[in-house]
């Protein structure tokens, strides 16, 4: 009952309390107790009145919506129960923990009520914990894409935009430059690796001829490899394919060390890698491979690995070597940058390499100068020494 009665000091007093939830958000919810009446037709009077008052409260915070916490709650239980393309289960669990983490001022307020200037706080406040601008960017449209996602499913109601909506986020002017190793690094590395018998050489030659992820090539088994037979390597109609062709790897499966199961690569589909002369005699001289049977794992197991500390195997490695340090994933980034340098089109290396959009594709080849090559060599100015002696110039005098 909202209407009970108590003993105070030897007297009979009357208390009223209501609680009201809402039926569209069970999250909403009003709250009132006053105590101190003197009979019990005057708590029934008072009740009414605080019904009618909690009831439009109630209504008020109906009509504004949820707050920011439950919105972040409702995406990230959308995603995970009706998966969609767009997002892996890492990324959902990283979009919503970057929101628990960088938005946490708003998370007790209703999202409809957030505003540019709290937008702007938020982007402050990464600008003073040291973050990038790549970082501060990504912060942004994360919150763009899980608001308008509010609004489009009227959890917010009352605003069309969300509060970084036109937010400009400045990249650093010193961009970093992602990792990459010029072919002697690349050498120096595996050389080394091999001359100590490092337990990591094969998996890292594996990586820098085949491109693939460190989890990809943690789930590699020999019946994912398909060996061309000598009488059918050879390709007459296409010049370009007169060499040797030696096979592929099927990259098809990926290691996810975050949840310790195997799942679909990346981007979501398989994809076949071609085998070059190099890693196809790997293979047969150090791997051993005609020996393995069929569902071997075509390296060898580590706890490391299966906890996903290859990067920090790498660089401890390069540190105690005296090497440029990198991370596993720079091999990737090396296979990708040759690959292009040689000339090959950058739509097959991306097919290989299976990224989907052109956008990540764009720093490797910046990378690899393929597209600025010769673009200088049209420049004429240097005049030859015989030019300067007869102190007559042509056009034809200047070296090339």
């Amino acid at each position: 009952m909202s209407v009970t009665k108590y003993e105070k000091d030897g007297k009979t007093f009357w208390r009223v309390y209501l609680d009201l939830r809402s039926r569209k958000n069970p999250t909403a919810r009003v709250q009132k107790r006053v105590n101190g009446f003197n009979s019990e037709r005057e708590a029934l009077t008072e009740e009414k009145h605080l019904l009618r008052e909690l009831t439009e409260q109630l209504t008020q915070l109906e009509a504004k919506g949820l707050r920011w916490r439950e919105v972040v709650d409702r995406w990230e239980d959308q995603q995970r129960t009706y998966p969609s393309k767009s997002y892996s289960p890492t990324t959902i669990i990283d979009h919503a923990s970057l929101m628990r983490n960088w938005t946490q001022p708003w998370l007790n307020r209703i999202a409809s009520e957030l505003n540019r200037g709290d937008g702007r706080e938020i982007d402050r406040k990464a600008q003073e914990a040291g973050k990038t601008g790549t970082f501060r960017k990504r912060l942004k449209n994360t919150i763009n894409v899980i608001y308008k996602w509010g609004i489009e499913e009227k959890l917010i109601q009352g605003v069309h935009e969300s509060p970084v909506f036109g937010l400009e986020v400045r990249l650093d002017r010193d961009e970093r430059r992602p990792e990459v190793l010029t072919s002697e690094e690349i050498r120096t590395l595996l050389r080394k690796a091999k001359e100590q018998k490092h337990p990591w050489y094969p998996v890292w030659v594996a990586a820098v001829l085949t491109g693939c992820r460190s989890g990809e090539l943690h789930q590699i088994r020999k019946n994912d490899i398909e060996i061309i037979p000598k009488d059918q390597g050879i390709k007459e109609d296409q010049k370009s394919f007169q060499h040797r062709r030696y096979g592929f790897l099927r990259v098809r499966r990926s290691w996810n060390t975050r949840f310790r199961h195997t799942g679909p690569t990346k981007a979501g589909y398989w994809r076949n890698v071609p085998i070059s002369s190099e890693f196809y005699w790997f293979l047969m001289n150090e791997l051993q491979f005609e020996k393995m049977k069929p569902d071997d794992y075509l390296f060898q197991r580590s706890w490391e690995w299966d906890k996903g500390e290859q990067a920090r195997v790498i660089r401890t490695f390069c540190l105690g070597n005296q090497l440029r340090s990198i991370k596993f994933h720079t091999l990737r980034a090396c296979f990708a940058t040759q690959l292009i340098a040689t000339g090959i089109p950058a739509t097959v290396v991306m097919k290989i390499c299976g990224w989907k959009d052109m956008k990540t594709m764009q720093r490797y080849i910046r990378l690899a100068g393929i597209e600025e090559a010769g673009a200088t060599e049209a420049l004429r100015f240097i005049p030859t020494e015989e030019a300067v002696m007869e102190k007559v110039v042509k056009l034809f005098d200047y070296q090339g």
